[in-house]
C-alpha cells in the first residue's frame, strides 16, 4: 500500500507510523501533544484519516479493519467487537495496544483485510477473524455500511483494494 501524505496543513503527520505515549515529561509531556484523538487529516489523494488509540489486542498489520468508539479507542473488528453505529477504519500499519496511529475512513484504499475469495461490489460483514471482513453475511455477523471492494480477493486470506465512505457498523444478522 502506498501510504499517501497529509496535505491539510498539520505538520508532523506520518500516516504510516505509530506513536508511543511518552514515559517521561522531558522535553514534552507527551510525544502525541501535537495530535488530538479523533483529529482528522486529508491526504494528497483526498483520503481522510483519523487519529486513533489502539485498544486491547492492538492491530495485527496493514489493512486490518478496526472499529472505534466515541473515545477513538480502536480494536480489530470481529463478530464480538463493535456496536451499532461504531465507526470503522482501515489501519495502514501494525499497532501495539496502547499506541496511537492514523486510520483511513474515506477514499480509495489499496489494502483492506478480507477472507479468502471475497467478492467485489457486494455487502460486507464482520467475521470471527479479528480485523478481517468478508462477503459471507451469516448469523451472528455485523453488517458494514461504507466499504466496497473493487477487486476480488484470491483463494487465500489477505488484502484487497476498495473504497471507504465513512464506514460504520450496521445491524447484527
Amino acid at each position: 500500500m502506498a501510504i499517501p501524505y497529509a496535505t491539510s496543513g498539520q505538520l508532523g503527520v506520518n500516516l504510516s507510523d505509530t506513536y508511543l505515549p511518552s514515559t517521561s515529561l522531558y522535553p514534552y509531556p507527551s510525544v502525541n501533544s501535537q495530535f488530538k484523538l479523533g483529529q482528522q487529516v486529508i491526504a494528497q489523494d483526498n483520503s481522510v484519516w483519523v487519529y486513533l488509540l489502539a485498544g486491547s489486542g492492538g492491530v495485527t498489520g496493514l489493512g486490518y479493519v478496526v472499529v472505534f468508539d466515541e473515545d477513538f479507542l480502536a480494536v480489530m473488528m470481529s463478530n464480538s467487537a463493535g456496536g451499532l453505529g461504531d465507526k470503522i477504519a482501515v489501519a495502514p500499519v501494525a499497532a501495539a495496544a496502547g499506541t496511537y496511529f492514523w486510520g483511513q475512513v474515506y477514499g480509495t484504499c489499496d489494502d483492506i483485510h478480507v477472507l479468502a475469495s471475497c467478492n467485489p461490489n457486494v455487502a460486507l460483514a464482520s467475521t470471527v477473524t479479528p480485523g478481517a471482513i468478508d462477503d459471507t453475511v451469516t448469523t451472528p455477523t455485523k453488517n458494514i455500511t461504507g466499504i466496497i471492494l473493487t477487486t476480488a480477493r484470491a483463494a487465500s486470506e489477505g488484502n484487497a483494494p476498495g473504497v471507504l465512505n465513512w464506514p460504520v457498523v450496521g445491524t447484527t444478522n
